[in-house]
């Protein structure tokens, strides 16, 4: 069992708000391995561990919070519908017919994340070229 100031470090964070703020981001999947103890501390299983181990690589390589806890959802929804559709050769064979639709998904989530980080970045442009632009003068100026 780790505690939030183990998990700082275990997870290469700085403070206990980020690690706090990564279990809220997925508290429904770490339902299991959330646990309290002494003097009701936050303490998180190795499987726990892991799933937050998962956060913090989606979350290096670009997506926010958000879109990372997002995407652990989608994969562990993937996964349980897996698991739940093996036993049954209807729904192995519409499982089968659903793979390239589940590609044509993960493809479209991944082109508009692309897309909207890119007009991210002109927002930002503008608007810093907008404020090298505009001349500090206070509003009653314009009335003079």
């Amino acid at each position: 069992m780790h505690t939030v100031p183990e998990l700082i470090s275990l997870l290469g964070l700085s403070t206990e708000n980020q690690v706090r703020n990564r279990i809220e981001a997925v508290r429904d999947l770490l339902l299991g391995s959330l646990r309290r103890g002494p003097n009701n501390q936050l303490l998180v299983t190795d499987d726990g561990l892991r799933l937050l181990r998962d956060l913090q690589a989606l979350c290096e390589t670009g997506h926010t919070l958000t879109e990372a806890s997002n995407i652990m959802r989608y994969k562990h929804d993937k996964d349980e519908q897996e698991i739940a559709g093996v036993s049954s050769s209807i729904t192995a064979n519409k499982a089968k017919q659903d793979k390239p639709d589940d590609e044509g998904w993960r493809m479209l989530v991944e082109h508009l994340a692309a897309e909207v980080r890119g007009l991210a970045g002109r927002v930002a442009a503008l608007e810093a070229a907008a404020h090298r632009e505009r001349p500090s003068v206070t509003w009653w100026d314009r009335w003079r």
